[in-house]
């Protein structure tokens, strides 16, 4: 089983590469976080402050609650498309009498194989990227500039074990899909996988939705004094207007994650939307529009990493400006600190789960070459189907930052002016451009640099 894993790995190896970016990514993030986190405690055990200590302990898990999660996301969205881009050859291994069983385990030794690398690669990686992430740290105005880089001994191993257990955990829908399906349905290139929304996505966002309605009114119902005495040492104070704005744009946040739970019902309605609000005449826009909608499944999955990006930026700085609003500076320190990881993540993850659909792209440019479309309608469809994904993804950053927006300021008790000032326009016409961008050339440019004849094209395997 091993030789066959290898010899897998080594014929899909322009597939598997963009998961081995993915995975080295996600594994720097991880022995960066380690990293910060230890030297950070080290230094505060030092000083023996306990007020520190417990800030380090806040920052690292809130560290590893968001970026880790946007981490496992990212890195199961480009795991599914890497194992879905190959159905063809896992059909093959079943007409050739391999039990679905030992399919599911040669796809899962294959993704950590993967894993492992990116881990090991990714934790190399984090030893100088450290220094450069502590600068973000400089927000908090609690640790030094120069804090102390320590390495501790379990970085590199935690790094690449993490980094593994999130490749397999993302790895394993898709390989219990693949072990799974009938073969002759595998084969058939033209139909488009489509998936179902289970239980327990609902039961994610049944209890997202119950935390946005319990946290405010838990935070607004009297306290005791012994429980006021045990906040104000922790240094939380539930009138002050900057935590109440924090507040109010971590439920914008965790709105933003329980529609991403169902892309079916959030992501999907959106995308067909505001898609049939243009008119098809141009045929490049049309069959741009008929590719994403046909491809539903593929484009939730593109989508996601986008959407992560702007509604993390959205909602993040959302909650600063209104707790700059009201005047409250220490209480809104430390985004940057959050952000900078999982807008790396996002971005590699964008720009590969794109390039991974390129495959089928080519074959359907292929097609329209042969029923006589001229080569800028292709290349003008394929740039537009980038545009769409990018697009999706952006409006549903900007509807969740409008949340988070009016959340913090009626939480804040800002009102409008709180309001206004919360909205991070500039920001988000950056983090939306560069979306965009990614979007169109990562779509655009491999159908430019494509020079094979169309039959070639149309022989390669969805």
């Amino acid at each position: 089983m091993i030789t066959l894993i290898g010899n897998d790995l080594r014929h899909h190896a322009r597939q598997w590469l963009w998961s081995l970016l993915v995975a080295t990514v996600g594994g720097a993030i991880i022995g960066v976080i380690i990293i910060a986190w230890y030297s950070a405690l080290s230094w505060a055990q030092a000083q023996g402050s306990a007020e520190l200590v417990n800030a380090s302990h806040i920052i690292g898990s809130s560290l590893v609650s968001y970026a880790g999660l946007a981490t496992a996301i990212i890195l199961s969205t480009t795991l599914g498309l890497t194992v879905s881009a190959q159905q063809r050859s896992h059909a093959l291994w079943k007409v050739l009498g391999i039990p679905g069983s030992r399919i599911r385990r040669i796809i899962l030794g294959q993704v950590g194989a993967v894993g492992l690398l990116g881990g090991a690669l990714g934790a190399v990686a984090s030893l100088p990227l450290a220094r450069v992430y502590l600068l973000t740290w400089r927000e908090f105005e609690v640790f030094p500039q120069d804090l102390p880089i320590i390495m501790p001994g379990f970085g590199v191993p935690l790094a690449i074990a993490v980094t593994t257990l999130f490749c397999i955990l993302g790895g394993t829908g898709a390989a219990r899909r693949a072990a799974s399906v009938p073969e002759m349905q595998a084969l058939r290139e033209a139909s488009a996988p489509q998936t179902r929304t289970r239980w327990w996505q609902w039961a994610i966002v049944a209890v997202l939705v119950l935390a946005l309605v319990l946290v405010p009114l838990d935070s607004s119902m009297p306290l005791d004094e012994a429980e006021r005495a045990e906040m104000a040492a922790a240094g939380v104070d539930l009138n002050d207007p900057g935590e109440r704005a924090v507040t109010g744009g971590a439920m914008g946040l965790i709105a933003a994650i329980a529609a991403l739970s169902v892309p079916n019902w959030t992501l999907r309605p959106l995308l067909t939307g505001w898609t049939a609000l243009i008119p098809g005449r141009s045929p490049a826009w049309f069959t741009a529009r008929a590719n994403a909608r046909h491809r539903a499944t593929l484009s939730m999955t593109t989508i996601v990493p986008f959407a992560i990006a702007v509604a993390m930026t959205g909602t993040v700085y959302a909650a600063v400006g209104a707790g700059q609003a009201t005047g409250a500076q220490g209480s809104v320190n430390g985004f940057l600190t959050v952000g900078v990881p999982i807008f790396l993540i996002a971005g590699i993850g964008g720009i590969a789960n794109i390039a991974m659909v390129g495959r089928a792209r080519r074959q359907e440019g292929a097609l329209l070459g042969v029923i006589g479309a001229r080569t800028g309608t292709v290349l003008a469809s394929t740039a537009l189907e980038g545009v769409i994904y990018a697009v999706t993804g952006i409006l549903f950053g900007l509807a969740a930052t409008a949340f988070s927006a009016v959340y913090a300021a009626l939480y804040s008790g800002g009102g409008m002016t709180v309001l206004v000032a919360s909205i991070p326009v500039g920001l988000l016409a950056l983090v939306s451009g560069i979306s965009l961008a990614l979007a169109v050339v990562t779509t655009w440019l491999p159908a430019q640099l494509d020079r094979r004849p169309l039959m070639d094209n149309l022989r390669q395997p969805v």
